[in-house]
C-alpha cells in the first residue's frame, strides 16, 4: 500500500475494514475485470500475491480457487511444483455475462416490449418452480403475477438460456408482449415497484457513491501502481455486487433522480483514473514467466462509456 501515513492509505484501510471482501467473490470480481481481458491464466502464487494486500490469505484463497475449478469457473495445470490457473469458457461466458450490467448499463430508451415466462399450472413440481423463479429473479426478470414473470428489456434468448441450464425448454411459455394500457388497461411498469425492490436498491447506490466518492480527490495526486490495483479490485468488487442484483430497467421505467445513474458515473471516473496504474501493476505480477499472458484486449477501452482521452 501507500505511505502508511498517506490518505489514501488511510482510506483504503477502512474500506477493507469496514467491508472485508469474501475471497471467492474477490476471485470472481479479478478474474472477470482484470484477468480474462489478458487471456485469463495466471500462476497460483502470483494470485496469491496480488490479493494478499486486500486482507485474503493463502488458505482461504487456495480454497477459493479450487472451489472455482470444482464449479468449472476454472481450470488447472500443474507445471512442476506450480499450478497455472485458467478461467474455463464457462468462466468466460458468465464473465461476458456480467459485462454489460457492470460496464454498460441498461438502456435509456425503451421501446415498450416486455419478455415473458409462463408457467403452466401443471408439467412444473415446485422444486422445479422455485429454481426457475430464482434463476429469473436473478436475470432480472420481476414477477408480475404468480407464474409470470416479465422483463422490458432482457431478451427472450436470456430466458431460453435459463430453461435449457435447468434442462426444461419445453416447460415454460417465452413470449413477447406489449401491453394495451391506452385502452384503459393497467401498464406493466406501474408495477415496477411491487416486482423489484427499488428502494432497497436505490440506497445501496447511494451507499456506494458516499463509500468511494472520497476517492475521486484522494486519486488527484497519482497512486503508485499497487496502490492503484487496490482501488480498482475494491470498486469493481462493490460494484459488481450492487448492479448484478440490479434488474436493469430502462431509463424511462426509472424515477427521474435515480442514485444508480450517478453511482455509475462516479464508479467510471474512478475506474479510469487509476486504470493504468493498475495495469501497470498487474503486468508486473500477472504477466511475469506467464507465456500465457496476453496483451490487453482492445475492446476493455469501451468500458462505463469509454476510456477518456
Amino acid at each position: 500500500m501507500a505511505n502508511p501515513q498517506s490518505p489514501l492509505d488511510r482510506f483504503l484501510s477502512r474500506l477493507i475494514k469496514n467491508d472485508p471482501p469474501r475471497a471467492k467473490s474477490l476471485c470472481v470480481s479479478l478474474l472477470g475485470d482484470a484477468l480474462a481481458p489478458h487471456g485469463g491464466a495466471i500462476w497460483l502464487g502470483d494470485l496469491i500475491e496480488l490479493l494478499a494486500p486486500l486482507g485474503i490469505n493463502e488458505r482461504l484463497l487456495r480454497t477459493s480457487v479450487f472451489r472455482l475449478v470444482a464449479q468449472n469457473w476454472l481450470q488447472s495445470e500443474r507445471h512442476g511444483r506450480r499450478s497455472l490457473y485458467l478461467i474455463s469458457e464457462q468462466g468466460l461466458r458468465h464473465t461476458a455475462h456480467a459485462s454489460q450490467r457492470i460496464y454498460v448499463g441498461p438502456p435509456l430508451e425503451w421501446n415498450g416490449e416486455w419478455t415473458l415466462v409462463a408457467l403452466p399450472r401443471t408439467g412444473n413440481g415446485l422444486a422445479e418452480r422455485a429454481e426457475l423463479r430464482r434463476e429469473l429473479v436473478w436475470e432480472g426478470f420481476g414477477m408480475i403475477a404468480p407464474g409470470l414473470f416479465a422483463h422490458p428489456h432482457t431478451e427472450a434468448s436470456a430466458a431460453h438460456d435459463i430453461l435449457e441450464k435447468l434442462g426444461i425448454p419445453d416447460r415454460a411459455l417465452v413470449l413477447s408482449a406489449r401491453d394495451l394500457a391506452g385502452a384503459g388497461g393497467l401498464p406493466i411498469a406501474s408495477l415496477a415497484s411491487q416486482c423489484w425492490n427499488l428502494d432497497e436498491l436505490a440506497e445501496q447506490y447511494r451507499q456506494f457513491a458516499k463509500n468511494f466518492g472520497p476517492l475521486e480527490k484522494l486519486l488527484e495526486t497519482p497512486p503508485a501502481p499497487a496502490d492503484a490495483f487496490i482501488v480498482r479490485v475494491m470498486l469493481l468488487h462493490s460494484w459488481r455486487r450492487i448492479v448484478l442484483h440490479d434488474p436493469q430497467l430502462p431509463g424511462p421505467m426509472l424515477p427521474d433522480d435515480w442514485p444508480g445513474h450517478a453511482a455509475r458515473e462516479i464508479c467510471g471516473r474512478i475506474y479510469w483514473q487509476v486504470f493504468d496504474a493498475s495495469e501497470a501493476h498487474l503486468d508486473a505480477l500477472a504477466g511475469r514467466d506467464n507465456e500465457r499472458y496476453a496483451p490487453l484486449a482492445a475492446d476493455i477501452a469501451s468500458r462505463f462509456g469509454g476510456k477518456p482521452a
